[in-house]
């Protein structure tokens, strides 16, 4: 392969029948030498963010050390991790005692697959086999080692710094920046699982892994016929999720979960466990009043204990009379941790969710209801002091911005929470509601000064009493 000879790969995406696609493909060949057309809409799974939604915050969506797969491979300021991505490269052959012609040929039989999984046009100068191949040996390797205790870290390049591990593990999750992972599923079962006896098909068994320099064992221990692991354990996936649980609400492995990439297993980290119904909103909300006016009015703002991002409302009333000063409203959402990444990390999410979830688009929900909850710097405040956001960036400022402009360019038209926002509105605009919630605010916002005013209200009714026994006599 030279230097010169590139790839081109387009994703066609008007509609074409078969026999078009083939001449097409055939004249394209014929013309160019190495021209592919793939058009199977039902395999795409990795895209590039659209140019409007990535001018939003162009850096969210870049690979900032690490490439993997075709978008991002040969940028000049991600070249530094390619010599290190070949080492892990070298120590999974050596893992596995597997020569690189046999990695090549099993990725090159897969390569029509593989290349499906993305939409839009890839230009490289190699072959993509050569590209692929390094990438998911790098990533199965860094699994690997990072599934040991700590003390086995400080020999690794990327692993022995926190600060290096989370840059990587970010670049991993972002939308353009990804593998198929039944492609890693495959690669690790046939190469990783079937080497000698120095490596045993099932993790976290014991086994003796040969390095270059030292060799790790670990005792051996059988697991019990009742621990026994079902017949379609993936012992990659309990490497992946460990390697991800910083981002694991809860989640268990064994639920059997088939992502299609690591960032579609970060969706799976913060959706619900059940499918929520998204309704088609002919006539979306307009306005839902910012968290602050809503507190105004009556309405307590609770967090939900940590797991999948949800939102729900509960309405009670304190007696048989349904009258405006007995009845509640509490909103109870799931803390939103904001973290020096957390833009990256739900940028990319929602960008998937526009593409793969269209009719499931929960964690665009939650932020786009987030979105209408925080106007200002006080509302900030009220749902940092209500435990709903977790502000670890230390500027309320700086939240507020961040939560403003994470819903730009993100299309709206479905929503699960769209009852929950139409009784919001009609929540705050009740009169009753507002001025009871005003009086409760003012006159019984704690013992002493709901005591104060009870008692004013004791004498004021006897001064009363006296006063028109008085007139009366």
């Amino acid at each position: 392969m030279t230097g010169s000879q590139k790839y081109r790969l387009r994703s066609l995406r008007r509609t074409k029948t078969t026999s078009e696609i083939a001449k097409k493909t055939v004249n394209e060949e014929e013309c160019h030498g190495k021209v592919r057309v793939l058009d199977q809409p039902d395999k795409w799974c990795i895209y590039r963010v659209p140019s409007k939604l990535r001018k939003v915050n162009e850096a969210a969506y870049t690979p900032q050390l690490l490439s993997i797969g075709p978008f991002h491979h040969g940028k000049p300021e991600l070249k530094d991790m390619e010599t290190h991505k070949k080492i892990y490269y070298e120590n999974f052959l050596a893992r596995c005692k597997k020569s690189k012609d046999e990695l090549e040929q099993f990725i090159k039989t897969r390569q029509e697959n593989i290349l499906c999984c993305y939409a839009g046009t890839i230009e490289l100068d190699v072959d993509p086999a050569n590209i692929i191949v390094v990438d998911a040996c790098f990533i199965i390797e860094l699994f690997l080692t990072n599934f040991y205790e700590t003390e086995n870290h400080i020999n690794d390049y990327i692993l022995r710094s926190p600060w290096l591990r989370k840059a990587v593990e970010q670049d991993l999750i972002l939308f353009e920046n990804q593998l198929p992972y039944s492609l890693l599923q495959e690669l690790y079962h046939d190469f990783a699982t079937r080497s000698t006896n120095d490596l045993p098909c099932c993790l976290p068994c014991s086994w003796r892994i040969p390095c270059n320099e030292h060799s790790i064992e670990i005792d051996e221990a059988k697991p019990a016929d009742d621990e026994a692991e079902p017949a379609d354990y993936d012992p990659l996936l309990e490497l992946t999720f460990e390697f991800f649980k910083d981002y694991n609400e809860g989640k268990s492995f064994k639920n059997r979960v088939k992502p299609k990439h690591f960032t579609d297993l970060v969706r799976h980290f913060l959706c619900p466990d059940k499918e929520m119904d998204c309704e088609h909103n002919s006539a979306p909300v307009k306005n839902i009043y910012a968290a602050k006016k809503l507190r105004a009015s009556g309405v307590k703002f609770r967090p939900l204990k940590d797991g999948p991002l949800i939102i729900k409302k509960d309405e009670a009333t304190k007696c048989k009379f349904n009258l405006a000063c007995f009845r509640n409203m509490d909103l109870k959402l799931t803390p939103f941790c904001v973290k020096d990444e957390t833009e990256c990390v739900v940028r990319n999410i929602m960008a998937l969710e526009q593409f793969l979830y269209p009719d499931k688009p929960y964690i665009c929900n939650y932020f786009l209801l987030m979105d209408q909850l925080v106007d200002t710097v006080d509302d900030v405040v009220l749902l940092v002091e209500n435990k709903v956001i977790l502000n670890m960036l230390g500027s309320n400022e700086a939240v507020a911005k961040l939560v403003n402009r994470l819903c730009e360019q993100i299309m709206d038209d479905k929503s699960c929470y769209f009852d929950i926002c139409e009784q919001l509105n009609k929540h705050y605009e009740n009169f009753w509601n507002r001025h009871v919630a005003t009086l409760k605010r003012v006159y019984f916002k704690d013992l002493w000064t709901g005591s104060s005013t009870v008692l004013g209200v004791v004498v004021l009714v006897f001064s009363v009493i006296g006063t028109i026994k008085s007139l009366k006599s």
